[in-house]
């Protein structure tokens, strides 16, 4: 599959999902950070906004760029709770329009827009880039983040937190339990915490800090599970077609992966030199 048909149907796949995402999970979809371990999913997700936040040390008031921005919601929680300046970028036209409605409630300002992370431009730096559970959708990870100070002002910090692969998965175990949930999730392949602190260095950056939070973030699939189990959604991924089953068979799976220590979710930290 060529990159740019990757890329359709990672738009087409949001384009039709995204809102009934909003009705099941809430306006973040991202995992959530289970501190306490009893955390309603919606608090806990927001609990990761603060926690990542706070890892990358953001002040207030400075301008950032949240790449795969999905729904708003972390954007928007960073203009509220930090006062940042909020851009945010994703693939699919009705993400941008759900976004916009979320900013317009909340009363924030937020300029929203459809944009290829591989390939969007803007005149002024940001001073952050935020990317949260998307660089496993590009196709060529190393690439972007080679390409990625040029969105930066000099000493500009990129905070990055996704799904990442144990570095000594044999090749059955990722035929058997990683590909499956990277199919289902539309993401081409998934590298480990010391490839991206690699990729980082080899980029121009200095790594901060870098960490695996699964235990605190494996909660979400059990959450998921939970929902998938209700027969209504069952009939509507059956209306919605291939990749909302797929997804469903995803969710399962990536509890396992985790379980067996397979695939982990690193925070990474970098400031560019």
């Amino acid at each position: 599959m060529t990159d740019i048909a990757i890329k359709d149907r990672i738009r087409d796949f949001y384009d039709t999902l995204s809102p009934h995402f909003r009705d099941l999970w809430g306006e973040h979809l991202h995992d959530g950070y289970y501190e306490q371990g009893n955390e309603s999913k919606e608090l806990a997700q927001e609990k990761l906004v603060a926690f990542l936040a706070d890892r990358a040390q953001i002040p207030s008031g400075v301008r950032g760029l949240d790449i795969g921005c999905g729904m708003g919601a972390t954007s928007v929680w960073l203009t509220k709770h930090l006062g940042c300046h909020m851009t945010g970028i994703t693939l699919s036209p009705v993400q941008v329009e759900i976004a916009q409605e979320h900013a317009a409630q909340a009363g924030v300002e937020v300029a929203f827009q459809v944009s290829d992370a591989d390939s969007v431009t803007f005149e002024q730096p940001f001073d952050f880039l935020w990317m949260v559970g998307v660089l496993g959708h590009l196709p060529d990870q190393k690439k972007f983040l080679n390409n990625s100070p040029r969105l930066l002002e000099s000493g500009g910090r990129f905070l990055l937190a996704d799904w990442v692969i144990a570095p000594d998965v044999s090749k059955r175990d990722k035929q058997k339990y990683v590909d499956p949930v990277l199919e289902g999730m539309l993401m081409p392949d998934i590298a480990s915490i010391n490839n991206y602190i690699n990729w980082f260095d080899e980029s121009g950056y200095s790594v901060i800090s870098h960490e695996d939070i699964a235990n605190e973030t494996r909660k979400t699939w059990d959450e998921g599970i939970s929902i998938t189990q209700a027969p209504a959604i069952l009939q509507l991924a059956l209306q919605l077609g291939g990749d909302a089953l797929g997804l469903l068979s995803a969710i399962k799976g990536m509890r396992k992966a985790m379980d067996r220590g397979l695939i982990g979710y690193g925070v990474v930290v970098a400031e560019q030199r």
